[in-house]
This record gives structure tokens, C-alpha cells and sequence, in this order.
């Protein structure tokens, strides 16, 4: 009988960047995942006869100094980077920007000639900021009270970068922190179509609309993981990143378990001795890892009865409140989209004419209603990876926000209000539909176990930030169970994929 020092109970990129890690360190390692599927709700898995998707988060990239110490491109992985982002606008117009900040300058001038000027600056502004972000993404939180001195070290690091940005330039980051994307974007552009695409990623997740406050923080969160406007997905699908990261944490020595079903982490006088499977089986360990959600852990995983009511009541009180659906649809050839060539297809195609446009989408989700216009972001993955499909046959990717949770928005109603709107640019696209996957925020909590359905662990605020992520006191991976910690997007650095918050907490093991 194996002997484990760690289970970790959960299979996203945190939770396997973490396992590789300590297995390579030399400590015997058991993964268990619940689902059939390696990275759980960041997998690709096919979805109709010969066609493969991802399952929930459609773009991502893993952190480069991980890439790097695990090899990752040695097990198999192979980015793929989509490089321009493609405005759908009413009476089938659009506009694309390129990652290429020239060309994309170039772009603006053709209908905003006074904001093309503005847009070099605008994106060297968020550069400062996103780098500044990165920076504290690098490093485990300090103790919200009481640093010691290598936190304190860390922090006055951080001072120090901004420092170096000059006084005007420190000054704007910091007010960027705290803006609504609308405040942003006002001051620094006059066409309604250039902002509302700007703002998309500032919105991208949240159960927030671009004129509410501290919006700005999610678009550089975004910018500073790589998951920006310009996004990065793998061969084989963005399930590829977990299949490497598993077959690293293998070669280690890791053990991957799949279809483990429901778990719960057994405790005894306040310290977690091992895990109880569906089945029954119970396997012993003296670090036990949830890659889920706080709330998850701590009201499944564990009883609440074994936690102080103050810290339950902080659990409860975090924000959660999904609101994406995410369809994959099967075509039986590629669709026509007004006015677009193939190199825009190969991009990020998202509906979000203007600031108006979004926050009037997110007004009916605050009443637990879907829009008739919902912010919807798309792309065609099979066409620079025709692996996902048969030959001459595509699968397009429908990012539907906002869906609420506590709406019970039925997933036929998610699909045709979809339907209705890409139908607007790209005529033949019902025609062309062989098969359909639709899965809401109630499908994610209830298949994945995803608090309220919520794709990122929790809304990704200023509020649920840094250390104050899960919950103020708890930044730093422990929880009051002895012997069980969290690694997944719950905490610091948040949403995503970059396998960070996997990386912190071995290091700070």
C-alpha cells in the first residue's frame, strides 16, 4: 500500500502545478479528480462525433517560469496564440485590432482618426500598471497583519517599481486600481465602438458592467496573466495545458486518479487526516489540497461544525455570482461572417458595440434575466488547430455572458438568443449547426462544483484581491484545518489558468 504525504483533491493547472512541483521535490503525491476529465472544468473533451471543445474557460496561459521548470513543452504542449480581437458591429460592420500595436493604430485611424493618436499610450499605460500587477502576482500575499520581514521586503519591491514610474505615471496606476472602465475609457477615447471593445476584458467574468467601480482592476488582471485582449490557447485544445502539466507531475512520481466522485476530507480535532472517496474508500495523508472553491471546501469538503462561526461567515460572504454559459457548436463547414477574412477569424470575435451596449446586458442580469443582447465573445479554435474537427468541418466556441445563476436560464434559451445574434453577422451559421453544447452557471455548480457556477473562484475585485483572497486572513494558501490548504483560483492570484496560486503554495509549503 502507497504511503502519501499529499493529496490533492481537484485537477486544474493549479492543482497539477502544485503536484508536479512537490513531486519533484520527493514527496509521494496522489491527485484525485471527481470528474472523467484531467483539469476538470479547464478540459477539452469531445462533445459530438469527432469534435472537441473546451468545457469551460476557452482561452488561457500557463505562467512561463512554470512552463519552464516543468518542461511543459516536453510533455506535449504547444501554444497557440490568437492575435487580434474583431468588433462585431451593427449592419454587419467590424473593425480588428492586431496584437501588432502599429498595425492596429492603423486600424483605429480608418473611423477614429483623434483616438488612434491615443491608443499607443493608452496600452503602454496599462502595460505599466499589468506589469505592476504581475509583480504582485509573483509573490505569496503577506500576513494581512504583522508582515514579517521578508513580506516586508516584497512589499517595499513593489514601492520600489512604482517609484520608478515617475510621478504622474505612479499616480495613474494607482487610480486605475479603483476605476470603472467607463471612467477609463471616457478620458481617454471618443468612439463608442473603441471602447466598448476596450472595456470587454474588463467585464470578461464579472457580474459587473463597465460603468461600475473598480472594473478597470479585472482588465489588468486579465493583461497581467497573458489572458488579455490578445489570448493564447494549446494544440489539442486548452485541456492540452492540463494534459502536459498531468504527464509532467507523472514523470515525477504523481499519482492521477480520475472519476473519484464526491470526496470529503476527514478531520479529527481540527486536523485533516486523509479523504473519504464516493465509494468509500478512504485514503490517509498528512497534507490534504482542495483545488475547489472556499465555499466548496469549507461547507462540502469539510463541515462547517469544524470551523469557527466568524470564519464561516466570511466563507459565505464571498462573491461568487456566475453568469457565463459557454456553447460549442459543430459545423459542417466554416461560416461566413460579413466582411471578415480568414486571419480575423483565427481571433477573438466579441459583441460589445459600446459601454451603453454592455451595461444594458448586465442591467438585466441584476433582475436574474438574460439580454436579448448578451456580450458574447467567439472563435472558430479549428481553424489554427483542425485537430478539434473533421476535415473541413469546424467548431465554433460561444462565450454567452451575462447568464445569471440564480436566473435558472434554461440552456435552449441561452442557445437560441446566441443563435439569434452571430446570425446578425454571419448568415448561414444556423444552417450550418450539426450539433450543440450549451452548459450554464447552474451546470457548472452542479457538474463541477463550482460555487454559484462561477468560472474564476470568485469574482476577480479589488475587494477579493491579493490578500484579501479568499477571505482577510487566509491570503496565504493555510486555513484553520491543520494540515489542508487551498492552491486553485480562489486564491491569490485569482482566475485563470496560469498554475500561480499552484506554484505559491509549494513554495510557501
Amino acid at each position: 500500500m502507497i504511503t502519501y504525504n499529499t493529496i490533492i483533491l481537484g485537477s486544474s493547472p493549479n492543482a497539477l502545478t502544485a503536484a508536479a512541483y512537490l513531486a519533484k521535490a520527493g514527496k509521494q503525491v496522489l491527485v484525485l479528480e471527481p470528474t472523467e476529465y484531467i483539469g476538470g472544468v479547464t478540459a477539452t473533451t469531445e462533445f459530438a462525433n469527432g469534435f472537441r471543445a473546451d468545457i469551460g474557460l476557452t482561452s488561457g496561459r500557463l505562467d512561463s517560469s512554470i512552463a519552464r521548470d516543468l518542461q511543459v513543452e516536453d510533455h506535449g504542449l504547444v501554444p497557440i496564440e490568437r492575435n487580434s480581437i474583431t468588433s462585431l458591429l451593427p449592419d454587419q460592420q467590424s473593425f480588428t485590432l492586431s496584437s501588432d500595436r502599429a498595425m492596429a493604430v492603423d486600424a483605429i485611424r480608418r473611423f477614429a482618426p483623434n483616438d488612434a493618436e491615443r491608443y499607443l499610450p493608452f496600452m503602454q499605460l496599462l502595460d505599466l500598471a499589468s506589469d505592476l500587477l504581475r509583480s504582485a502576482y509573483s509573490m505569496v500575499p503577506p500576513a494581512a497583519h504583522h508582515p514579517d520581514s521578508r513580506e516586508l521586503a516584497q512589499l517595499m519591491s513593489l514601492v520600489a517599481q512604482m517609484r520608478g514610474f515617475g510621478r504622474r505615471e505612479m499616480t495613474e496606476v494607482m487610480r486605475l486600481l479603483v476605476m470603472s472602465a467607463r471612467d477609463l475609457l471616457d478620458e481617454w477615447f471618443e468612439h463608442p465602438a473603441l471602447k466598448g471593445l476596450l472595456a470587454s476584458t474588463a467585464i470578461r467574468g464579472l457580474t459587473q458592467g463597465p460603468f461600475s467601480g473598480g472594473t478597470t482592476f479585472n482588465l489588468l488582471h486579465h493583461q497581467a496573466i497573458g489572458d488579455g485582449y490578445f489570448r493564447s490557447t494549446a494544440r489539442g485544445g486548452l485541456g492540452a495545458i492540463s494534459q502536459a502539466l498531468a504527464t509532467a507531475a507523472q514523470a515525477y512520481g504523481a499519482t492521477i486518479r480520475t472519476s473519484s466522485g464526491a470526496l470529503r476530507v476527514l478531520v479529527a480535532d481540527g486536523i485533516a487526516s486523509g479523504v473519504r472517496l464516493a465509494s468509500g474508500e478512504e485514503i490517509s495523508a498528512s497534507r490534504i489540497i482542495s483545488d475547489y472553491d472556499a465555499r466548496h471546501t469549507f461547507t462540502q469538503l469539510v463541515a462547517p461544525p469544524e470551523l469557527e462561526p466568524e470564519f464561516n461567515r466570511a466563507v459565505q460572504h464571498i462573491h461568487y455570482n456566475g453568469s457565463v454559459a459557454h456553447i460549442n457548436l459543430a459545423l459542417r463547414e466554416l461560416p461566413r461572417f460579413v466582411g471578415l477574412d480568414t486571419s480575423a477569424l483565427q481571433g477573438t470575435l466579441v459583441i460589445a458595440p459600446s459601454l451603453a451596449y454592455l451595461e444594458r446586458a448586465f442591467d438585466n442580469a441584476k433582475y436574474g434575466q438574460l439580454s436579448e443582447q448578451p456580450y458574447l465573445e467567439a472563435s472558430i479554435p479549428s481553424l489554427a488547430d483542425p485537430s478539434l474537427a473533421p476535415a473541413g468541418q469546424h467548431v465554433l466556441s460561444i462565450w454567452v455572458q451575462y447568464v445569471p445563476y440564480r436566473g435558472k436560464i434554461a440552456a435552449e434559451r441561452v442557445l437560441e438568443v446566441a443563435l439569434n445574434q452571430l446570425s446578425n453577422y454571419a448568415p448561414n451559421l444556423r444552417g450550418l449547426v450539426i450539433a450543440s453544447q450549451v452548459r450554464t452557471p447552474a451546470d457548472y455548480a452542479t457538474q463541477f462544483d463550482l460555487s454559484e457556477g462561477h468560472l474564476y473562484g470568485g469574482e476577480m475585485t479589488l475587494a477579493q484581491a491579493f490578500f484579501l483572497r479568499p477571505i482577510p486572513g487566509f491570503a496565504q494558501y493555510h486555513t484553520p484545518i491543520g494540515g489542508l490548504d487551498l492552491c486553485g483560483a480562489a486564491t491569490h492570484p485569482g482566475g485563470g489558468i496560469s498554475g500561480l496560486a499552484g506554484k505559491h503554495m509549494w513554495r510557501d509549503s
